[in-house]
């Protein structure tokens, strides 16, 4: 699955077009977890992968907030959350270290929602809990950005361990 670029940038338009295609296909339409799973986990490797290219292209500079990064960051925000939800279909009722893991990915999609606060991202901070309680049976606080400097931070330090 290849990601359009253009000037070493993810065509944006492109991955959330491949996303939405996936989560239609895949976890709307007719359930297929594991496919799910895999052509969205490999997705994200790839926006991972890009993230810390062009950090490490910038010597570690983070990017700056404009609209190309809040767009980015509201794209990964959804795709954590999906790779979640997809995981959490595959995995057994007892493993709990599957368990935190996806929990943890709940959480990250939560914290990198830029603009968190506004009315149109609280049906998926909605459904983050949702997912968070059904896994666990906890009700959870999360933390959101108050901006897209504190998503991008955030992203950062997942980027750096999830690159393959």
């Amino acid at each position: 699955m290849t990601i359009e670029m253009k000037n070493d940038l993810l065509n944006l338009p492109s991955l959330q077009l491949k996303m939405d295609t996936i989560v239609f296909e895949n976890i709307d339409t007719k359930p297929n977890w594991s496919k799910a799973f895999e052509q969205l986990d490999g997705l994200l490797h790839k926006v991972a992968n890009n993230f810390n290219y062009f950090i490490a292209k910038n010597d570690g500079e983070l990017p700056s907030s404009t609209t190309y990064w809040t767009l980015y960051m509201d794209i990964a925000s959804k795709l954590l959350y999906f790779t979640g939800l997809a995981h959490a279909n595959l995995i057994a009722e007892d493993d709990m270290d599957a368990r935190a893991h996806v929990s943890k990915f709940y959480e990250l999609s939560a914290s990198c929602i830029p603009n968190a606060h506004t009315e149109n991202n609280e049906e998926l901070l909605s459904e983050i809990q949702k997912s968070i309680y059904q896994l666990s049976g906890e009700e959870v606080k999360l933390t959101v950005a108050d901006n897209v400097e504190q998503c991008i931070k955030a992203f950062k330090k997942f980027a750096e361990s999830y690159e393959k």
